[in-house]
């Protein structure tokens, strides 16, 4: 069997066609909606190739606005974030929404799958929540509940409904004030990468070519900084591990690469893990290859040859049929040109 060759086109930092990764928004805490006044932290995520002196520019709904640094911190205002690290593409905007509500029900501003969800029930200041309960499509929960808080713990694309909260509201003055309040929202799950396509080049795949199988996939915008590794099958058996390279290649492909190929995508931590199809691949002989080849050049010759023939055939016929024409216009005697009459 041919030694197998690591093609490593695909870095930590760059996507699947070599280009920058953009940066990616996180809060601190991880809650949308807040309430006015509420604290809250941004920070510019970039790849770990990136990290270093940069200088960090923010946007609030397509606005620059002041803040040079990897994090925004303090009071922040409601509106679609953005941020850029250094000569990067400004990031995939994020919302902040602040409500003034009784109660509002807090989630993460993006939730992909292979993330742990949590979900919190939160009151204003001096409000207390207490016997709260969680529904998602209006169906109860029945996970614990701690401290006004649901954690739901890793999820998938199925796990995308309307959330909601119902707790009672407590306050505690000159006199006790107790009332039921209820918020919901509708939550997203998103795919953190698509399924993952499997091509090989060249094609037609003959004995002794340079054969590159490669893995391709498409991470969420808000989540390219994502590390991915990727795994290469030929029928069902591992032919090269888990690596950052999104190829296999084979320099020279012999008949017993031939099979069926796939490949698969992980996270590094393992959390999301998704599979191509199928593709067949059936390296041909080279020696027959050659024969083939000569056949089908001597096939051509003959085809050729043969359109040759006709093509005279036709042109002597025409010639013929000019002849009896001339023959009978000129009553049957062609006469020489430059010949005299009596």
């Amino acid at each position: 069997m041919a030694a197998l060759v690591l093609m490593p086109l695909l870095f930590i930092g760059m996507d699947t066609a070599g280009a920058a990764v953009r940066p990616e928004i996180s809060f601190s805490p991880n809650w949308t909606p807040i309430f006015t006044g509420e604290p809250v932290t941004l920070t510019c995520n970039v790849a770990p190739t990136a990290q270093g002196n940069l200088e960090y520019s923010w946007y609030r709904n397509g606005h620059w606005i002041s803040g040079d640094q990897q994090r925004l911190e303090g009071v922040i205002y409601k509106g679609k974030y953005q941020c850029q690290a250094g000569a990067s593409e400004r990031s995939e905007s994020v919302r902040l929404d602040v409500s003034y509500a009784w109660l509002i029900l807090q989630a993460p501003p993006d939730v992909h799958e292979g993330d742990s969800l949590s979900l919190r029930c939160h009151s204003q200041t001096p409000y207390y929540t207490r016997n709260t309960v969680f529904y998602k499509n209006n169906k109860i929960i029945e996970s614990p509940v701690s401290e006004s808080e649901l954690h739901i713990g890793r999820v998938d694309v199925t796990a995308s409904g309307t959330y909601k909260c119902e707790s009672e509201i407590i306050y505690y003055g000159n006199t006790t004030y107790r009332d039921y309040k209820r918020a919901s929202r509708y939550i997203s799950v998103s795919e953190l990468f698509s399924t993952p396509q499997i091509t090989v080049d060249p094609y037609p795949w003959t004995e002794g070519d340079h054969m590159t199988i490669t893995c391709d996939t498409k991470l969420s915008p808000h989540r390219e900084t994502t590390e991915l590794q990727f795994v290469f099958y030929r029928n069902g058996h591992n032919v090269q591990g888990f690596s950052l390279s999104n190829q296999y290649g084979v320099p020279s492909a012999q008949l017993e690469d031939s099979g069926k190929y796939t490949c698969e995508v992980q996270t590094t931590t393992g959390s999301v893990r998704k599979k191509s199809g199928v593709i067949n691949v059936e390296i041909q002989d080279g020696n027959q290859t050659g024969a083939v080849q000569n056949t089908v050049r001597l096939v051509l010759s003959g085809v050729i040859f043969i359109i040759i023939l006709c093509l005279l055939f036709y042109h002597k016929k025409t010639m013929a049929v000019t002849y009896s024409q001339e023959t009978e216009e000129n009553g049957g005697e062609i006469r020489n040109e430059g010949e005299c009459s009596i």
